[in-house]
């Protein structure tokens, strides 16, 4: 059963909230922030994560004062069922793009596999590939390799939690791979194959996870038009009560609500015990703000006020 809204909205340009929708292989991120824009009447629509044209999977999308929120929702566990082909590189690392080298793989056995991707657990440097949003002076970096043009790229640092083979079938591998936002897991399957000296290059993603966001509860496109022309859109919003689960949670009234209003820090409030982030709540269950808690002080700062 699908999570009800938090928030109940006089029409359609009104919603707010969070969705979680199975992006289509093809379509961009924006693509979908496009379509769900012109559904639901309203401008403020934005995504939580970015995904590459070729994957499929979670794409969480953020509507009205929820679009404030999407820094917090891209912090959580990324979880990848990735599929690469052994033998071959791409200039794109996947397979829309064009062959680089090819080499033999016969060779590469299980166990050297499994021993490559064991240097590549825990925090790790990557080099973004060229064929990737990354800005160099404003342009982003994917026009320039079109143009022919290769760029030096900064080594970032990344965690992967996990790397475990679903499917064995050279030259075609299956892997789950948990990893930290930020990750490219076209990089990763270019630096396992390079490690393992046959090459290899990504031929499909799915995105089964972000966060709290599963696969097993995305709605599709067309499933989300069917809700937004009948008027129950509302129903496929997630509750912030469990999207932001490493919160702590208040509800206030009175001079508090005030206070927040004008971005005052607030005293009378418990400690945070989770995060340092808490959400603040109205009585009628609508979400007020968002609250850091100052040790130095002992007092919760406003950071954002939807209200």
């Amino acid at each position: 059963m699908r999570p009800k809204a938090q928030v109940r909205n006089e029409g359609p340009a009104a919603l707010s909230g969070i969705l979680n929708v199975n992006k289509p292989a093809q379509m961009t991120s924006h693509d979908v922030v496009d379509v769900v824009r012109r559904l639901s009447g309203q401008r403020r629509v934005g995504h939580a994560g970015t995904l590459d044209p070729m994957a499929t999977g979670v794409l969480v999308i953020c509507m009205g004062w929820a679009t404030r929120l999407s820094e917090y929702l891209m912090e959580g566990t990324k979880r990848y069922r990735a599929t690469l082909c052994l033998g071959a590189t791409t200039d794109t690392y996947d397979a829309e793009g064009t062959v680089v080298t090819e080499a033999a793989y016969a060779d590469v056995t299980r166990l050297q596999f499994d021993a490559v991707l064991l240097e590549h657990l825990g925090e790790i440097e990557q080099i973004p590939p060229m064929y990737s949003a990354i800005k160099r002076q404003g342009v982003p970096l994917y026009r320039l390799a079109r143009g022919g043009e290769s760029v030096s790229r900064e080594a970032r640092r990344v965690y992967i939690e996990e790397l475990t083979v679903t499917e064995w079938s050279p030259p075609i591998v299956t892997v789950e791979v948990s990893c930290s936002k930020g990750t490219y897991i076209r990089s990763l399957v270019y630096d396992v194959g390079q490690k393992l000296g046959c090459g290899a290059h990504l031929t499909a993603l799915v995105r089964v996870a972000s966060g709290p966001f599963r696969l097993e509860e995305t709605v599709s496109l067309t499933e989300l038009a069917e809700a937004f022309a009948q008027g129950r859109a509302h129903t496929l919003s997630y509750p912030l009560t469990r999207v932001l689960e490493g919160f702590d949670l208040f509800t206030v009234d009175g001079e508090m609500t005030k206070r927040i209003h004008h971005g005052q820090a607030i005293e009378g409030l418990p400690a945070g015990q989770k995060t340092g982030l808490a959400l603040a709540m109205l009585p009628s269950g609508e979400p007020l703000a968002v609250l850091e808690y100052h040790d130095d002080t002992g007092l919760w700062q406003p950071t954002k006020v939807f209200q």
